[in-house]
C-alpha cells in the first residue's frame, strides 16, 4: 500500500479492509476508540507523532512495514 510518505489519512487507511485487519492484529481494540473517529482526517505521520513515546518504536515499525506490504 502506498502510504504516501506518511501523508495518507487515517480515513483512507480505514477504507482498506486489509489495513483494518492489520490494525486490529497489532493494536487490538484501538479502532473502537472514539479518538479514531476524530483522527480520520489526520495524516498517518501526525497520528504517529502523537503516539511516539507511548508505543514502542518496534511496534510502530512493524505496523508500517505490514501496511506498506499490502
Amino acid at each position: 500500500m502506498d502510504l504516501r510518505n506518511g501523508n495518507i489519512t487515517v480515513g483512507e487507511l480505514l477504507r482498506n479492509p486489509a489495513a483494518v485487519r492489520i490494525f486490529n492484529e497489532e493494536f487490538p481494540g484501538v479502532l473502537q476508540s472514539p479518538m479514531v473517529r476524530m483522527a480520520r482526517g489526520m495524516s498517518l505521520n501526525r497520528v504517529l507523532g502523537h503516539v511516539r513515546g507511548r508505543v514502542p518504536q518496534q511496534k510502530l515499525d512493524r505496523l508500517l512495514t505490514r501496511l506498506r506490504e499490502l
